[in-house]
């Protein structure tokens, strides 16, 4: 990566009353940045979330998967507002120039209450349906003076949504119906803190305990089943296990952290980002492409 390629990037969090909702938003910016070819390229490990995408300004790509890089490229463009499914698997998107653009992650029962849309249907898909009151909410980010300022104009537009889904749920659900819905988060820090929660939930059901019960009402509530969360769970574990050591003997980290061994670990890390733990905390030291890895703070 070369030095200060005048890139911007912020991690934008939510306000309280939208924390059930929203994990949080990312924004880029690389309008004025001279970026090379492969420094246009955007790369991001598997996610739980829904995530809803607003292109101000540029043209970006995307595609999935461990060949994803190059698919980006030949992909079509995103139109300016999109949202993809959750996915358990890398995805990589390209910008042909200068990009400006906003990304929110939305929990998917959350986004489920807000769409109407199963959670299950909407797993690894690349092209989601958006609602005409949610693509007005994300309008906000157009003309604003700066991400920070969209995100204000976004969130004003999508309390008022939230609430009102909220509210017809718990005022127009009764008896077994109310027992099996959906449960509301207080939000979380940590995706690995929302997977736990979902799956202690599911568990203590009073709609039934068995664990083909749970399984369903998991796949209902959040698209995965019980061991993709766990995964998702283990894999940010690793990663703050790693934040708090930066020279871990891997052999023991993986013990740790509840794999096998070092391959099992491994092989669990390139599942999630297409990449092997030493090749990519090189890459997130020193390539432009990994700087949402480095803004959420991850190493493996």
């Amino acid at each position: 990566m070369r030095d200060a390629p005048q890139t911007r990037s912020e991690l934008l969090s939510p306000r309280p009353s939208l924390a059930g909702c929203v994990f949080a938003a990312i924004a880029r910016d690389t309008r004025g940045a001279a970026l090379s070819e492969a420094e246009r390229f955007n790369h991001f490990p598997a996610s739980p979330l829904v995530a809803l995408t607003a292109v101000i300004e540029g043209e970006t790509r995307l595609a999935r998967g461990e060949s994803a890089p190059q698919a980006a490229k030949d992909a079509p463009a995103l139109p300016p507002v999109s949202a993809v499914g959750p996915h358990l698997t890398p995805m990589s998107s390209w910008n042909p120039g200068p990009i400006a653009a906003v990304s929110i992650g939305f929990y998917p029962e959350a986004w489920s209450l807000l769409t109407g849309a199963a959670p299950e249907a909407a797993s690894g898909q690349l092209s989601l349906e958006i609602p005409p009151l949610i693509e007005a909410a994300a309008a906000a980010f157009f003309g604003a003076e700066d991400a920070a300022r969209g995100w204000d104009g976004f969130q004003d537009r999508l309390e008022p949504l939230w609430r009102d889904a909220r509210n017809e749920v718990m005022g127009g659900a009764e008896g077994g119906d109310q027992q099996d819905a959906a449960p509301f988060s207080a939000g979380a820090r940590r995706i690995a803190d929302w997977s736990r929660w979902m799956i202690a939930q599911a568990a203590l059901s009073s709609a039934g305990r068995s664990a083909r019960a749970m399984e369903r009402r998991l796949r209902r509530w959040t698209g995965q089943n019980r061991q993709a969360l766990s995964f998702l769970a283990a894999i940010e574990d690793l990663h703050a296990r790693v934040a708090h050591d930066a020279d871990p003997d891997l052999a023991q980290l993986a013990l740790e952290a509840g794999y096998s061994d070092q391959s099992h670990m491994g092989r669990a890390v390139r599942r999630a980002t297409g990449f092997s733990p030493a090749r990519l905390n090189r890459l997130i030291a020193t390539h432009e492409a990994f700087w949402c890895y480095r803004l959420m703070g991850e190493r493996y």
